[in-house]
């Protein structure tokens, strides 16, 4: 087991931030959470899978809602959770369990995602294991390995930023999970953090992507390290986490709205460079999910598109684009689970209502 330094939670915060695909949570709200522990003197333990005994009893924890929270008018006259909603999420899990949580495993990648459970194992003294069951930021619940794999996902502990705390003991599936946490988030400023399917490591373990955080981090550092030397750091991460370059743009069009606890959008981007004259296109549902080029699919779900400023370097997380932005599009393989039949249908394009056909990006030309 390793216990993380603050620069390389900084880099696994980046590195989660750009495979969040535009989801995932802000990096600031991810890097203030984990400051904030650092500076009490806490720390992330890191446990590769092999080091973590397969007695031990792991939860998943993580956040729930759009990208944008409503207003705080909703809450007014209530108090204030004293701890943050992902460590009451944890302890609701266990007391209802009746049993001790030894070690907690990420959600999904994300600035903020990843927080969501490196917050609460800081705080509560427990071990993080080097794995994850998504390999990325996705917009639902049953967009999971567990789900791809059939494992039941309750009991699940849902706590708002008041600690209001609903504990659903049975739900008859990932689907109805979905809704039932999703309706919960609406009710409460769009978001609601959630800790559940609690198994022993033994049986998890073969349903998550090992090396998920290591992968992160190596991302995050080539995206530190091309910045440092005044590289290309859309090129340095994809190419870190096997992916590469698929346009370069302006972008000419972009909206978003919010609905039904999600964010919804579409960027357009007009080419340029070596990909002047040509167009794309970018739908987004918290993460983006599919991607065109003059009209035909380019990169789509489960595969990831992640977007820089060409002017900063940095991932642009949704809804935060602009109009006359000058961009980056990359596009990264995901995980190969996901690209199985069963995977495609949780995670694909026809999942989200497009009759379109999966196809693995690497067997599409790079454009950028």
């Amino acid at each position: 087991m390793h216990t993380l330094s603050w620069n390389e939670i900084d880099d696994i915060l980046m590195g989660a931030t750009i495979m969040g695909c535009g989801g995932g949570g802000d990096l600031a709200e991810g890097r203030e959470l984990m400051r904030r522990a650092y500076d009490e003197g806490r720390a992330v333990t890191l446990a590769a899978p092999h080091e973590l005994p397969d007695e031990t009893l792991v939860a998943c924890p993580y956040g729930v809602g759009g990208l944008t929270v409503g207003d705080e008018a909703e809450y007014a006259g209530s108090s204030w959770a004293k701890e943050h909603p992902s460590v009451l999420a944890v302890r609701a899990l266990g007391a209802h369990l009746d049993r001790e949580i030894g070690a907690l495993i990420s959600g999904e990648l994300g600035g903020t995602s990843i927080a969501d459970a490196f917050y609460p194992a800081a705080l509560l003294g427990l071990a993080v294991v080097d794995a994850d069951p998504v390999g990325r930021a996705v917009p639902e619940i049953e967009h999971s390995l567990f789900n791809l794999y059939g494992v039941p996902i309750a009991p699940q502990a849902v706590v708002n930023e008041l600690g209001d705390t609903v504990i659903i003991t049975a739900v008859a599936d990932d689907r109805r999970a979905e809704a039932l946490v999703r309706a919960l988030a609406v009710a409460s400023r769009n978001v609601v953090w959630v800790a559940d399917h609690a198994m022993p490591w033994g049986r998890m373990k073969d349903f998550v992507i090992p090396g998920a955080i290591s992968l992160a981090r190596d991302v995050g550092r080539a995206f530190r390290q091309a910045a440092a030397a005044g590289e290309d750091t859309a090129a340095a991460a994809a190419a870190a986490a096997s992916g590469g370059v698929r346009f370069r743009g302006r972008v000419s069009a972009f909206s978003w709205e919010e609905k039904d606890g999600f964010t919804w959008g579409e960027l357009e981007i007009a080419g340029q460079g070596v990909d002047a004259g040509a167009a794309y296109r970018i739908w987004f549902k918290n993460e983006n999910l599919m991607a065109w080029r003059d009209g035909a699919p380019d990169v789509t779900a489960p595969d990831l598109i992640c977007c820089f400023s060409r002017e900063t370097g940095q991932p642009i997380t949704n809804p935060h684009h602009e109009v006359g932005r000058a961009v980056t599009v990359v596009g990264l393989p995901a995980a190969a689970a996901w690209r199985t039949e069963r995977g495609v249908a949780i995670l694909g394009p026809r999942h989200f209502g497009f009759d379109v056909d999966y196809t693995p990006l690497e067997s599409r030309l790079p454009t950028g």
